[in-house]
This record gives C-alpha cells, structure tokens and sequence, in this order.
C-alpha cells in the first residue's frame, strides 16, 4: 500500500525533537540486543555468513 504525503507529512510532524531519547533509539530500539555489544554490524554479518546461518 503506498503511503500518501498526508500520511508522511503527520507522521514527521509528530517527531518531538525537544525529547532526550536518539531518533535511531526511538525507532530501531525493537533490535537492541540483536548484535552482541562487543561486535560491529559488519563483524556480526561476516559471523553469520561464517557460521553458513539460514542455508539449513
């Protein structure tokens, strides 16, 4: 389903911007957890293809 502007144009108006809290934090908080903290993203990619993850 496309998203109309009107959709998108409320959807950015209802970014607070005077909140504390990231923007990346705000949104992508749902995967905290999901990379170990000691690794990169790109560390953590070249593991899993390593590892032969999905291929099962």
């Amino acid at each position: 389903m496309p998203v109309t502007l009107q959709r998108l144009i409320k959807s950015m108006e209802s970014i607070d911007v005077k909140t504390e809290s990231k923007f990346a934090d705000r949104w992508l908080g749902v995967f905290k957890g999901v990379i170990p903290e000691e690794m990169t993203s790109t560390e953590y990619v070249g593991t899993l293809r390593e590892s032969c993850y999905g291929k099962v």
